[in-house]
């Protein structure tokens, strides 16, 4: 449960309203943003009349099924899919020979390999396809199709995939690399007075967004039109095309909601085998991907192995930070680095840092963003070592934090990597904005930490075999980015008055129809009410990076504003002739277009959009347009603390969350209710990844044991803890209304405050996630350690 305020209703009277009588007095304050806007999508969602991608059926659509790797590595020698192609019912059968043989996806973000591979590389890796009248006939003529293969030698672990002589799981090496660095090292450490290190992993984590995904695809002609749930209908749109060798205007990409994403659907294998079954059958073909599909072959977080070691002065101030961090690509992914914000965070006295970062291919599921991409793991694995620090100074973990985290106009050095892969200058550039004492000190506030909080090491209560104790962690992550590309948005401003609200944002129940369209309507002035939107159709939508990064609120909020802003001034153009004074003496606020100096001088929003169309003429529509644009030198970045409570049963080995506290320096936030749903969601998903969640694979075929809801447990709302989420009030001068991003910054800080709870429950630092069997191995080694001394 929640301690968060329950959802009011806000409603804009209309400002062209008949009744007579003075119209209310206008007001400078902000009317839509910071109010508690429902969710314009919210009856669709609770009347059941919602689409997914599921949810779309043509007239003759045929059901296209995926044959799958038995094997973590191996050639095709030969395949036979004669008995397949003549199974009544079968329309359409794909092979690699049917398909281009060259790998696609973005190298840095979303590598994924072959459409269809005769050389998979994982357990699970697509290798055919067939379209069929229906599932069970394309079941059994998945069945028919006879291979021929040569195993080849395998490697499964992320350390052994280094060691030269390692099976060669991709052609270009299994390690590549990347450094971010400043400062000289060896002078920081011998600067220092203390010097800690540690080691961590973490589990294998999936996204496991509940709610299945799918996608249609249907040709006309020489154009195909595809329907499915994405987070990045762009990319999607931009892959096909350039696989399918046509022009991108030939391919419309319809996004659809998913209920959730965490990064998991981006363009994936089964859009583009959907699109060349429909291509080759000349029907539409839909996919829908099991649960274990989802879980098992689209893609995972890359797991993480890391070490540190950390310089520290007497006072508490960090000299030197040396991280080698290796993190598993799985199968097919291509990152050198995780873009995290980690070593930016402890910057504040410029200490030298180095922080080596080492992707590995192995041959195991896909591996990828998911939400906290790069932070939550590397946060894991950071806060423990400043912990190991304050414990060896005698300093309280906020002590030592409040000291090093980094403000606004320090020095930003996590993008230079990102410069670096695409071989441009990097600049130089400067947090815009930061709130981390405001996260510290409100969250140690309202947590009760000076009264709870008894030292490293120390539970806060023990009854019985109940242990009780408390932890917390610090964190940080990007608002979107230069490298991203700047989202572009389009707003139509209707005879009526009406607003049309046009982005290529993916919909995946963060919010985005609505929070967008607060910002349109602050800078319009006209209730939100007034507006609709379309996201994510690339035939009607301007281009956008999609909803990856933590860019929509902050970045495409950027270009929401400036399309609004341009509507805005035309309107105001024509509204000052009508009033006759300069379109600079006007403002709109309310649904009112008033003279500055004269408030009462005023015309209704809506009268005036009828003034400029009459009757008689076709109406052309006022077209706000823009792009956003970063400031170069510029960066916002978002800041969090989280404070926890665990109980640990020493007899099972369970661990109880007792209470979270969160505060969140987000900027100015735009909608308290959608924010605050974002920050419960996303510490319950920490919470889950530190306590419950792994994916495991059998250690000799690979092969994932556990890919369902039933053995992969993620925790649910019986498992929520009280909570109270709360924001530092700041005002980034950057984003849209001094806004910056919120989403997946919430899953960050969690994991490493409970791992920090779980020392000071048990006195052993564990790697997560901290399952019973580990918490009661870990409780016994400590007491045969003690009753050894």
């Amino acid at each position: 449960m929640t301690s968060t305020t329950a959802n009011r209703s806000v409603r804009s009277k209309s400002a062209h309203s008949k009744k007579a009588g003075k119209p209310p007095a206008i007001s400078d304050e902000l009317k839509v943003i910071g109010r508690r806007v429902p969710l314009l999508d919210a009856l669709e969602k609770v009347t059941g009349s919602f689409k997914y991608a599921v949810d779309i059926s043509l007239p003759g659509m045929l059901v296209g099924k995926i044959l799958r790797s038995p094997h973590p590595r191996a050639r095709m020698l030969g395949i036979d899919v004669s008995k397949a192609a003549a199974l009544p019912g079968v329309m359409a059968v794909l092979t690699p020979d049917d398909v281009p043989q060259e790998e696609w996806g973005e190298r840095s973000f979303n590598h994924r390999g072959r459409v269809l591979s005769d050389e998979p590389r994982f357990v699970g890796d697509e290798i055919a396809a067939v379209a069929a009248v229906n599932e069970h006939v394309a079941e059994a003529a998945l069945a028919l199709i006879e291979i021929k293969w040569e195993v080849l030698p395998h490697v499964f672990g992320i350390m052994e995939a280094t060691k030269p002589g390692a099976p060669q799981v991709a052609p270009y090496g299994n390690v590549r690399s990347s450094v971010v660095e400043d400062g000289d090292l060896d002078k920081g450490f011998k600067a220092a007075d203390l010097i800690v290190e540690h080691e961590t992993t973490m589990g294998h984590q999936s996204h496991a967004p509940l709610g299945r995904n799918g996608c249609v695809a249907t040709w006309e002609g020489n154009k195909m039109t595809m329907w499915t749930g994405s987070q990045t209908p762009f990319q999607i749109r931009d892959e096909l095309a350039r696989i399918l060798k046509v022009p991108q205007n030939w391919v419309r990409l319809v996004g659809m909601p998913t209920g959730a994403s965490n990064g998991l659907w981006w363009a994936c294998n089964f859009h583009f085998i959907a699109a060349f079954l429909s291509r080759k059958a000349r029907r539409p073909v839909k996919i829908e991907l099991t649960q274990e599909e989802a879980m098992a072959t689209v893609k995972r977080r890359e797991t993480p192995i890391s070490w540190g070691r950390l310089g520290v002065k007497r006072d508490g101030t960090f000299t030197a930070i040396h991280f080698k961090h290796y993190f598993d690509n799985g199968a097919h992914g291509y990152k050198a680095y995780p873009f995290e914000s980690v070593s930016d965070l402890w910057g504040r006295h410029r200490p030298a840092i180095r922080f080596e970062f080492y992707g590995v291919n192995t041959n195991t599921p896909n591996a990828g963003c998911m939400r906290g991409v790069g932070d939550l793991t590397m946060t894991f694995c950071t806060e423990p070592l400043i912990d190991k620090a304050a414990a060896e100074l005698g300093m309280d973990p906020l002590e030592i934090r409040r000291k090093n985290h980094i403000i606004a106009g320090d020095p930003i050095h996590s993008q230079k990597n990102i410069y670096k892969r695409f071989n441009v200058p990097f600049p130089g550039e400067y947090l815009t904005s930061g709130g981390m004492d405001q996260c510290m000190e409100k969250g140690a506030a309202a947590f009760g930490w000076k009264e709870k909080w008894r030292g490293f090491g120390k539970p806060t209560a023990v009854d019985g075999n109940k242990i009780r104790a408390v932890g917390m962690a610090c964190a940080c992550h990007i608002c979107g980015g230069r490298h991203l590309g700047g989202p572009s948005v389009i707003i139509k401003v209707n005879h009526d008055g009406s607003i049309n609200l046009l982005t290529g944002a993916g919909r995946m129940g963060q919010g985005v129809e609505t929070t967008q369209a607060q910002i349109a309507a602050e800078e319009l002035g006209v209730p939100v009410e007034s507006i609709t939107g379309t996201h994510g159709d690339s035939d009607v939508c301007p281009w956008n990076p999609s909803s990856v990064g933590s860019v929509n609120s902050h970045q495409t909020g950027m270009a929401t504003k400036a399309a609004a802003r341009d509507a805005k001034e035309q309107i105001l153009l024509l509204a000052g002739r009508e009033l006759g004074v300069p379109a600079g003496e006007l403002d709109i606020k309310e649904g009112w277009i008033h003279v500055k100096a004269e408030r009462d001088k005023r015309i209704a929003f809506s009268e005036m959009t009828r003034k400029l169309h009459p009757e008689w003429l076709t109406p052309p529509y006022i077209v706000g347009r823009a792009a956003s644009n970063l400031p170069v030198g510029q960066i916002a970045k978002m800041f969090m603390a989280h404070f926890v409570e665990i109980e640990v049963d020493t007899e099972t080995g369970v661990t109880t969350l007792v209470k979270i506290v969160a505060v969140h320096d987000s900027g100015r936030i735009i909608n308290p209710s959608i924010c605050e749903n974002q920050v419960s969601g996303g510490a319950l998903i920490g919470s889950g990844f530190a306590l419950t969640e792994e994916l495991v694979w059998d250690a000799k075929t690979g092969r994932v044991l556990n890919p369902n809801f039933a053995d992969y447990k993620i925790l649910n709302a019986l498992d929520a803890p009280q909570m109270d989420i709360s924001f530092a009030d700041v005002v980034d001068p950057v984003g849209p209304f001094g806004i910056k991003s919120i989403g997946e910054g919430a899953t960050c800080p969690t994991p490493a405050a409970i791992g920090q709870a779980m020392y000071n429950a048990i006195g052993v630092r564990l790697n997560a996630p901290f399952t019973p069997e580990r918490v009661l191995d870990a409780i016994r080694e400590r007491r045969t350690e003690r009753s050894r001394q």
